[in-house]
């Protein structure tokens, strides 16, 4: 993960994650540890599940279509994709994905 990738999740989980975050979900997509991750700044209350097309540390959740995630609908409190649309061949599927379990 690019350093400015972490310091943005980190403002983004200070800022708006700051409150009780007890029982919230939170989903990363495309949450290999790769230099970095964001659930390092994760609220301690909260469920961070963590999916990715290939097994690795920081992999909770397997998937193999990048346009169907293996949530419910409006079952997410947050979602949060770090250095991940610009690998996306269609990008704005994955977009609504997100839309719709959140």
């Amino acid at each position: 993960m690019h350093e400015s990738a972490m310091k943005y999740g980190k403002d983004f989980f200070e800022t708006y994650c700051a409150n009780d975050f007890s029982g919230k979900i939170i989903v990363d997509v495309g949450s290999q540890d790769v230099n970095g991750s964001l659930r390092e700044f994760c609220p301690k209350d909260a469920s961070y599940i963590g999916v990715d097309f290939v097994e690795g540390r920081g992999v909770d959740v397997l998937i193999t279509d990048p346009y169907h995630l293996p949530f419910e609908s409006e079952t997410v409190d947050v979602v949060v994709c770090s250095s991940v649309f610009e690998h996306s061949e269609f990008f704005w599927l994955l977009f609504l994905e997100c839309v719709r379990i959140i």
